[in-house]
């Protein structure tokens, strides 16, 4: 090989990295890092919901409300007249 050819392929090395200590480098670094991390947050809740037991929402517990918004009491037979 000549030294010519040598040369042009150092150029070529190092022309194919990537510049990363750049501005535009690191803030496309950051964004993908926090897209990343949010897609693994959704990931851990989606798996988390999938296999933890179903807790009672508010929608059905609507109907053991009362206008206290305690638990409601059990109804009272009427008197036998």
């Amino acid at each position: 090989m000549s030294s010519s050819e040598i040369a042009d392929n150092k150029w070529e090395l190092e022309a194919s990295k990537p510049p990363i200590t750049t501005a535009g480098a690191m803030a496309q670094i950051a964004i993908i890092g926090a897209f990343t991390l949010v897609f693994g947050w959704i990931l851990a809740f989606s798996v988390l919901g999938i296999v933890s037991p179903k807790k009672k929402t508010m929608a059905d517990k609507y109907g053991e409300m009362n206008a206290e918004g305690g638990a409601a009491a059990p109804a009272e037979a009427p008197a036998a007249e």
